[in-house]
């Protein structure tokens, strides 16, 4: 067992290092005009940085927490770092959408590395009545990540042009993993198991296929075809492999199953904000990208104060109750941005970045712990990487459902085929934005009414006792 100042050192630099890894995954979208201009590309093409980069991480996130508990998890962590860096640097430094989603790409596959072997590390590291504390901090950086990503963009692009976006990584990067370097355990057992290809290989197919099936492609029904093949080939590969990628036994655990559904139609939602917000205020309000940062860093500033709080109630009072009342708190929002009219700027949209961080804090707080308390023990580690798939998966489905939708709906209020929204008239943006945010709205609903629905069980099956 580590020494205390060591185990947090560690879980210093773990949430750090994720904290960067996620922000990557938001802080392009408040660079999109500025990169569609600079690169020459419609601004539609531009979030493909944005999606490539969490496909990656989705298709290879089980393949590394596989190859981590077999060579070492803080073997792939370090590995993990230093190529994230790698790719940090290539995508800054490219010239081109090619090099950049080359960059992304590397980029995607350290980011795997390090976040699918975090959980287990924070495990191996701590003893089990400190767990509880240890993944609440984790949770904080996790959040954070998630919702600081544009504002950090925003500020970086005051006084730098967008390819530092990528390069802040390289000294963040590098302190991260001198420390991991210097108090990470220098070696651990090597288990004598083989690695899961077929299975690594059919998931990365099936979830490449489903991507490609949100594209606005002529043949997206031959993606849904190949998508539930390979998905067919990867559950038969699980269910017969002795030391599968995923095990499927997992999901009898019915508290766990369902917590993760909610969660994942959350994160889903997420990223409608992340990718629409910063075309809001840009294309709509005429702010600077300045201006915009500061404003998109309202969610993350006040996170800083309601997931602590959200922590200390989740530990205290009913967490089902929590999460109820949060993904309420999350519906009234994306109530609230379908009908934005760009009146009462930016009050109205301090207001709802305020509803959406006391949402988040108080669903995602308790959900998380939920998540990894609902399976046993020995569970834990596939739990913990379960989780992050799933979260992963659900941006990856935002960020092309959102873009998907936004753009169709761009071209039918202007009548023509439209894939940049540079140069939209202001009526029409906003009407394409009501119509995007309704759809976030129906996820929630259904993620209120499970939340509900099971909660109402749950009583009456006590009240029965």
């Amino acid at each position: 067992m580590q020494s205390a100042v060591k185990r947090w050192t560690m879980l210093a630099v773990i949430g750090l290092f994720f904290f960067m890894v996620i922000v990557d995954g938001s802080i392009v979208a408040i660079a999109i005009p500025d990169i569609a201009r600079d690169l020459a590309i419609t601004t539609g093409a531009t979030t493909l940085i944005i999606s490539s980069y969490l496909i990656t991480i989705c298709a290879s996130l089980l393949l590394f927490g596989q190859i981590g508990d077999q060579f070492g998890r803080s073997r792939v962590f370090k590995w993990g770092t230093l190529i994230f860096l790698v790719g940090s640097f290539l995508a800054g430094s490219g010239g081109s959408l090619s090099i950049v989603l080359l960059g992304r790409f590397v980029q995607g596959i350290g980011a795997s590395m390090t976040m699918a072997n975090s959980y287990a590390l924070v495990t191996d590291i701590f003893p089990p009545e400190q767990l509880g504390r240890a993944f609440g901090i984790e949770g904080i950086f996790i959040s954070l990540g998630a919702l600081a990503g544009p504002g950090l963009g925003g500020l970086i692009l005051v006084q730098l042009p967008w390819n530092y976006i990528f390069w802040i990584n390289l000294p963040l990067g590098l302190l991260c993993l001198i420390a991991e370097v210097a108090v990470f355990p220098k070696s651990q057992q090597r288990s004598s198991s083989k690695i899961d290809w077929l299975g690594a290989a059919s998931l990365a197919l099936a979830t490449s296929a489903l991507y490609l099936a949100t594209m606005q492609l002529r043949y997206w029904w031959v993606m849904i075809l190949l998508m539930v093949i390979f998905s067919y080939i990867f559950w038969r590969v699980e269910s017969k492999i002795a030391v599968p990628l995923l095990d499927f036994k997992i999901f009898r655990y019915q508290l766990f199953s369902q917590s993760l559904l909610v969660a994942f139609l959350s994160f889903i939602v997420a990223y409608f904000f992340t990718i629409l917000a910063p075309l809001y205020l840009q294309l709509v309000l005429q702010y600077s990208p300045g201006v915009t940062g500061l404003l998109l860093m309202v969610t993350p500033i006040v996170s800083l104060v309601a997931s602590p709080l959200a922590g200390y109630i989740s530990d205290r009072y009913d967490q089902r109750l929590e999460m109820t009342i949060g993904m309420a708190i999350l519906v009234v929002a994306q109530l609230s941005l379908a009908f934005a009219t760009a009146r009462f700027e930016p009050t109205y949209f301090i207001f709802n970045s305020v509803l959406i961080a006391v949402g988040t804090a108080l669903f995602g707080t308790p959900n998380n712990v939920i998540v990894m308390q609902a399976v046993p023990n020995k569970m834990r580690g596939l739990a913990g990487a379960t989780n992050s798939l799933v979260r992963e998966f659900g941006l990856v489905l935002g960020t092309t459902l959102s873009t998907l939708i936004f753009y169709r709906l761009l071209s039918l209020f202007s009548q023509r085929q439209v894939d940049t929204a540079l140069g939209m008239a202001r009526p029409i943006l906003l009407k394409a934005q009501r119509g995007t945010y309704l759809v976030a709205l129906l996820l929630l609903s259904v993620a209120l009414f499970i939340l509900i629905w099971h909660r109402k069980k749950e009583l009456t099956s006590n009240g029965d006792r």
